[in-house]
């Protein structure tokens, strides 16, 4: 399978690069933007906001939970666990209680005003900085002033500053482009050195007289800085000049981006020049900072920069918020907020609050749709914070109306994070939420939602304590979740079982007439009559929590036996694109694997479990003739010795399929197809055995077995579709013709030799034609078929836990296990199991209509919802050995890969209708999968 381009990895020491993401095509650097972020004047100054005008456009519950007033514009926030700081216009930092409201204390911080305020990690700093280009940092205790630093060069105003609490460093970006940082814990602090920033000479105010004098300062006049503290200068050496083409306006620090480096702090910041960049602290003291990515958009400067989790929120001044995975390095979404500044960015509980210059306050939803709009300040909001109050999440805003506003939106935010039990309810809980992102690749519109479901995904594994990370690949590509649970006791010897999946789906539009009709909507968990109907519940979503699940029950109660490695792709329905890539260039992170486990295929029935021991492989082609000359006219053109690219591309395929079309005829295609043997033909006679009790639809056992045999380890060359250009009338002999096909192949057969064999043996044909048009055959994608073995071991202890799990009476071998198992100690819903007795038929998609990104791999079985005479006494007791028609590419690649044998325990029965209307999964396949994985991580051997 052919991979994505993708950037180059860097190494350890140096683990992120370069990589710009452009919300346009110019690729040019932005001209310089002189813009600065807006406050008032004192003619701007209003006494209060009026809350009876307070409007909610989108009817969302919000409540003014207080106001407090101060004395001029509100530019910055902060808030800690007992007060509320305000930076003001003017210099002032003015505090408030959080308990009674009130003013508290008042410091005159600045000479000018103060433009941002950062409280560090542990709450015991604060630091300010402002117009007058200095940095102070203060006890947020007593707002005792405890440094004043200041830059040997005029960097103009000081609008952002950050303090990493792990490196013991304040950073801060300035009007003049610069970014600069300071080392508070050092021992040999820079002493005051240069002149104070209010004693230079200004660029435009202080120009040369008539004359070219300068008039000079009165005596005395000259500013000396006498509020205590220590008065410091930046090293000279600790400046990175022009870190953006303009103004920096924003910054803020981040961690655990990336796998190399899980603690490493990066510094995001924000510029004038439509720019944001992330530096790497990782060399600082030795190199300084090193830019490692830069996302650009080319009209608008950030203004606003937050982040929740992985996501970055950008606020534009052109009215956008830009969202960004760090992780993958990925612009996923852009909302619309209209054509205001977007000066304040607070996210809270996964719902964004974006506060703008016209004084509103737009509320987005974890699906980025917006939810809420209203009126927090009568003038321009320039600052916000967040906090928790009595057990409500509080919002505060501030603005140019002089006014802080705590807005209670504890209705509208989603309930907070919460630690997860284990038990089964929790698990329906958990895929309620998976399910409600709709995760459909290659579609722009859904890529916001494709990451989210990554790093919602990544946050329960990182819930359970394992160790992840979002594996990039290229541009526009969902990322792959990586996550590793290791063994309870890692003192022994012990094995690795690598589980993939995948947490795309198809979309529910792609259906019959292009349309689906479900009872509700797709996206959202409906039990119903002991089934969970969503779209992906069963492909993929449902068996992926299942495994984890049951893996965090084993660490939960110290019994896990194995390393579990969990690949989980986003691209999978799409061609499982740049998998193949990531997979090798992160081989050192994943490990070594000794087993391979899936759970993405289906039952025979509704009744049987069974294991999955193959596939077959595909080779996917269009075979395209074309005259390179203009559509012509049958009567005027047409004759006998003319080649017309329709007839040529007809005869080329009644030569590829032969005169009945049940054989293809390409040369060599079936010499290496291996025989039925004599295992295999027992595992067949074990399937009609089990199933023709149950199924009295099945009248003759040797053509069922047949056409199991036709279907799963025989290949087959499948026409799809002929497409010509639309024609208006029924003579025109069309400029070319075109032909999709697929070559089903089996094991011993070889995907690039099939795939050489049909170019060759088509040019053949062409050739022998004689034909004045031309032909290409194009090999879009090429897979090999996967055959695993049943007697190995991880097929036998699968064999022994589905045994146990459904037919436990009828255990040959007892699995262990632990006091905690989930079939025994979490409740399950009293609901009882649903027959088959009025099934939900299965509607599958025609040709003409198929609008998927590929071919369904899927299968709908003929034996789905029916077999109503099973009794107790001849169901059967132990699993089916099945094959499967269809294909997953990536079990064969992942098998050469690791060198390890793969194993498939599907979960899903046959009326599971993957990828078609009310896709569904059964409750106590859920349950039992579970179960099922536990036994199997817990009882594979060590050695």
């Amino acid at each position: 399978m052919a991979g994505i381009d993708q950037e180059p990895q860097a190494n350890d020491l140096d683990p992120l690069h370069q990589h710009d993401v452009s919300s346009s095509s110019d690729d040019e650097d932005d001209d310089e933007d002189d813009d600065t972020l807006c406050v008032a004047s004192d003619h701007d100054f209003r006494p209060g906001i009026d809350i009876g005008a307070i409007k909610s456009a989108k009817n969302v519950e919000h409540s003014v939970a207080h106001q407090v007033e101060a004395e001029r514009s509100i530019l910055a926030l902060v808030v800690d666990d007992e007060y509320l700081f305000a930076g003001l216009e003017g210099g002032d930092i003015a505090v408030w209680s959080l308990e009674t409201f009130e003013k508290v204390f008042t410091v005159h911080a600045h000479a000018e005003s103060v433009l941002a305020l950062f409280l560090s990690e542990d709450k015991q700093l604060l630091f300010s900085s402002g117009v007058d280009s200095v940095v102070n940092v203060w006890s947020a205790h007593n707002l005792t002033r405890l440094f004043s630093i200041y830059s040997h060069h005029d960097i103009g105003d000081v609008f952002c500053v950050a303090y990493s609490t792990c490196l013991n460093t304040l950073f801060c970006g300035s009007q003049n482009q610069s970014l600069q940082w300071f080392d508070l814990g050092s021992k040999n602090l820079t002493p005051h050195s240069a002149t104070f920033p209010a004693n230079r000479k200004h660029r435009f105010f202080d120009s040369l007289g008539p004359g070219g004098t300068v008039t000079p300062l009165p005596a005395g006049s000259h500013v000396v800085p006498t509020t205590g503290g220590q008065l410091v200068t930046f090293p000279r050496s600790n400046y990175q000049a022009y870190a953006h083409s303009s103004y920096v306006y924003c910054m803020l620090l981040a961690q655990g981006l990336r796998h190399h480096h899980a603690e490493m702090e990066v510094l995001v910041t924000g510029g004038g020049d439509g720019t944001i960049k992330i530096w790497s602290l990782y060399e600082l003291e030795t190199v300084g900072l090193v830019a490692i990515y830069k996302f650009r958009n080319n009209c608008s400067s950030v203004l606003s920069l937050t982040h929740d989790g992985t996501f970055l929120y950008a606020g534009l001044a052109s009215g956008l918020v830009q969202v960004y995975n760090l992780d993958s390095q990925q612009l996923v979404q852009k909302i619309n907020i209209g054509s205001d500044d977007v000066t304040t960015i607070q996210v809270m509980n996964r719902t964004a609050f974006c506060g703008t210059s016209n004084g509103h306050l737009k509320q987005f939803n974890s699906q980025f749709s917006e939810v809420g709009d209203w009126t927090a300040n009568t003038g321009k909001i320039l600052s916000s914070t967040r906090t928790r109050l009595h057990d409500q999440d509080i919002l505060v805003t501030g603005g140019n109306d002089c006014v802080a506003t705590f807005w209670d939106v504890s209705r509208s935010s989603n309930s907070s994070d919460k630690q997860l039990p284990y038990g089964n309810d929790e698990m329906v809980n958990s895929l309620r939420d998976f399910v409600a992102f709709r995760t459909v690749p290659g579609i722009p519109k859904y890529a916001g939602q494709c990451n989210e479901a990554a790093t919602f995904l990544r946050k329960l594994f990182d819930l359970f304590n394992a160790k992840t990370a979002l594996l990039s690949s290229s541009k526009g590509v969902n990322p792959i979740l990586f996550a590793k649970f290791e063994a309870s006791d890692t003192s022994r010897a012990r094995k690795t079982v690598l589980f993939y999946g995948h947490y795309d789906v198809v979309d529910a539009e792609y259906t019959v007439d292009g349309n689906e009709k479900p009872d509700t909507d797709p996206f959202s968990l409906r039990p119903l009559n002991g089934y969970l109907y969503g779209r992906g519940v069963t492909d993929n979503k449902g068996p992926i929590l299942a495994a984890l699940y049951a893996v965090a029950d084993l660490t939960q109660n110290q019994a896990l036996n194995c390393d579990v490695t969990f690949l989980i792709e986003g691209e999978e329905e799409a061609g499982s694109r740049g998998f193949t890539k990531v997979v090798q260039e992160n081989r050192s992170l994943i490990g070594e694997v000794d087993w391979i486990l899936l759970s993405n295929s289906y039952w025979l029935d509704d009744h049987i479990p069974c294991l999955t021991y193959g596939m077959r492989g595909v080779v996917h082609a269009r075979i395209c003739i074309s005259s390179g000359l203009p559509d012509r006219h049958s009567g005027m053109d047409g004759k006998s010795t003319l080649h017309e690219p329709l007839k040529d591309l007809t005869v080329l395929l009644s030569g590829l399929v032969g005169e009945t079309g049940t054989k293809a005829n390409i040369p060599g295609f079936y010499d290496h197809v291996a025989q039925l043997d004599r295992d295999e033909k027992k595992r067949y006679d074990a399937i009609i055995s089990a199933l023709m009790p149950g199924h009295p639809e099945i009248k003759d056992a040797i053509a069922f077995t047949d056409s199991l045999t036709q279907r799963w380890r025989e290949p087959n060359l499948t026409i799809h579709r002929i497409m010509v250009p639309e024609s208006k009338a029924a003579v025109t002999i069309s400029s070319y013709a075109e032909a999709d096909l697929s070559i089903r192949i089996v094991p011993n057969q070889d995907a690039e030799t099939i795939a050489t064999a049909l170019t060759k043996y088509t040019s053949n044909l062409f050739h022998d034609l004689g034909s004045t048009n031309k032909l290409q055959v194009h090999i879009s994608s090429k897979a090999d078929a996967w055959l695993g073995d049943p007697n190995n071991e991880i097929f036998q202890i699968l064999d022994q836990a589905i045994t146990a799990v459904w037919n436990p009476a009828s255990s040959t071998k007892s699995m262990p296990s632990t006091n905690a198992s989930p079939s025994r100690t979490f409740r399950r819903p009293s609901t009882t199991t649903t027959t088959s007795s009025s099934p939900i038929k299965p509607t599958i998609p025609q040709s003409k209509t198929q609008t998927m990104h590929r071919p369904t791999n899927r299968r709908t079985s003929s034996l789905a919802s029916t077999g109503l005479t099973y009794t107790p006494e001849n169901m059967p007791k132990r699993p089916l050995y099945i094959r499967e028609g269809g294909s997953i590419p990536v079990i064969s690649f992942l098998e050469k890969e690791f060198n390890a044998p793969a194993a498939m325990f599907p979960c899903g029965q046959a009326s599971d209708h993957a990828h078609l209307e009310n896709e569904r999964m059964r409750v106590q396949n859920l349950y039992n999968g579970r179960e099922v994985f536990r036994r199997v991580f817990e009882g594979l051997p060590r050695d």
